[in-house]
């Protein structure tokens, strides 16, 4: 699992974000999807962190 660490699953301290909302399917074996909103600079950031927490999710921005 990636660690928790600034950059890689979330924003760098001080910087400006804004909320992007997600949901994600397929994290483990018969889960349903969840509603995730996440905190970033830009939307590629932000899906650069939803895949560093779940490699091999799917994923939609609502």
């Amino acid at each position: 699992m990636t660690p928790d660490m600034e950059g890689v699953t979330r924003p760098e301290k001080d910087k400006k974000t804004k909320k992007f909302t997600f949901i994600v399917k397929g994290v483990g074996i018969g889960t349903a999807p969840m509603k995730i909103s996440t905190n970033a600079e830009t939307q590629a950031k932000a899906v650069k962190y939803i895949k560093a927490r779940w490699k091999d999710c799917s994923y939609e921005l609502i």
